[in-house]
């Protein structure tokens, strides 16, 4: 096995770990739900469905029949079988997810992407996505009470893990899994989110409205220019300040469950972003971009930002003992040992009220100002962005972005009345019913 399968192999085992003690056994009893009894209403269940390839197709190509849709995507070498054979396999989950909760003698509405909707959230006491952690991100973005729970079905846990999800035996077993809430053979969880306050000129923030990336088929906002006629940028804002009372504000109608991340929309294009850091100055930064991240998305882009692999470690190691004389073990499994311990550091629970932020790729030189006392990587209480960018978007949880061009700012903060109710089941043994 390869140095690399190994490191993924190591991490997987350890990412499990975490999951485990930290995410499930060890959440403090102040962030747990108030409810003692551990029961759940569940009297009104709206499950939202995933978007599969081929609907997509379908809706990208204006509902054009099966057969000229299944023309059109076998001249292109798309695997039309497989697509339609998902398709199949996704829907009858959902059904079967539906049929087991009327069968309980609960009511049932139905939403997808392009259906969900605020009406509805108010409606249901549960939101049930069926799908992947991408659907449970799209479900957990627009609800904003703390208190209604988002619970997850993976529908293909043969293929993916659903970390965000139930357990796979809860796919396996949806009758057994209804049966286990509704009796309370469960455990509550918080997870923070993260809420964006976005600040610009009054005229330009009606401007800053969402767009769904995953129905888009060309993923670009047009450059917006928010600067008069005859003014200069640097001129404007050279310490990061402007005229207060001249902005407006307004915070994003969705939370981040996973991350914020910001940058130019182009992605061969450098990021030009002020940074402030708490209570921190105002610092230059040139990067490819700007990942702000809770804890439950630190497993996720943060973790694969940051982490190390072991091949690194073990040069780093073999380094420090040729070269300065330091006895070390560098063996294979020794580098593999410690690149775990980095790894996991990166690694925190999904109810802590801090943010992880990630400068990526940080381009440094001496003609450029240098971060003083701007870490690249660092954990924080809040942190505000001001956009230098001609071209850049506001990204929540990969799903939807908001434009973010020069002069507008963003402050991301977490609060606890934000956070997001959800569930932990065990992994391994299954419930009887």
């Amino acid at each position: 096995m390869s140095v690399l399968n190994n490191f993924t192999v190591s991490i997987a085992k350890g990412l499990r770990r975490l999951r485990k003690k930290e995410l499930c056994d060890t959440i403090p009893d102040r962030r747990q739900h108030d409810s003692k009894d551990q029961r759940l209403m569940m009297e009104k269940c709206l499950i939202v469905s995933k978007v599969t390839r081929y609907e997509y197709e379908k809706h990208s190509h204006d509902n054009i029949s099966d057969s000229e849709l299944e023309r059109i995507l076998r001249k292109r070498g798309s695997d039309f079988d497989s697509m339609i054979t998902n398709h199949r396999e996704q829907k009858a989950f959902e059904e079967n997810v539906a049929k087991s909760l009327k069968n309980m003698g609960l009511k049932v509405e139905m939403a997808s992407r392009l259906t969900y909707n605020e009406e509805l959230i108010n409606w249901c006491d549960v939101v049930v996505p069926c799908g992947g952690d991408g659907t449970f991100l799209l479900a957990a973005s627009r609800v904003r009470d703390a208190n209604k729970p988002v619970i997850g079905f993976n529908s293909a846990p043969h293929k993916s893990v659903g970390r965000l999800c139930l357990p796979t035996w809860c796919s396996n077993d949806v009758k057994g899994a209804l049966h286990a809430l509704k009796e309370g053979r469960f455990r509550w969880m918080r997870r923070s989110r993260i809420r964006t306050t976005i600040t610009s000129e009054p005229k330009l923030l009606d401007t800053i409205t969402p767009v769904d990336l995953h129905t888009l088929h060309y993923c670009r906002y047009p450059p917006v220019s928010n600067q008069e006629d005859g003014q200069d940028t640097n001129a404007r804002c050279t310490d990061g300040q402007t005229d207060e009372t001249s902005l407006a504000t307004k915070v994003l109608p969705f939370l981040a469950l996973n991350e914020v991340f910001i940058g130019e929309s182009v992605t061969s294009r450098v990021s030009l972003l002020r940074l402030k850091i708490d209570n921190g100055k105002w610092t230059h930064t040139k990067s490819s971009g700007l990942c702000v991240t809770t804890g439950t998305g630190s497993t996720s882009w943060h973790y694969s930002i940051n982490c190390l692999r072991t091949h690194s470690v073990l040069e780093l190691m073999k380094i420090l003992q040729d070269e300065y004389n330091i006895s070390l073990d560098t063996s294979l499994e020794k580098a593999r040992e410690v690149t775990e311990k980095y790894n996991q550091k990166l690694m925190f629970p999904p109810d802590s009220e801090q943010l992880a932020y990630s400068v990526r790729e940080y381009i440094t030189f001496e003609e450029w100002p240098t971060p003083r006392g701007l870490r690249v990587r660092d954990r924080a209480e809040t942190v505000c962005v001001r956009s230098h960018c001609t071209d850049a978007g506001l990204v929540i949880d990969g799903s939807v972005s908001f434009p973010f061009n020069d002069g507008t700012q963003a402050h991301l903060e977490i609060h606890p009345e934000d956070s997001l109710m959800t569930v932990c089941m065990d992994d391994t043994q299954p419930y009887s019913t």
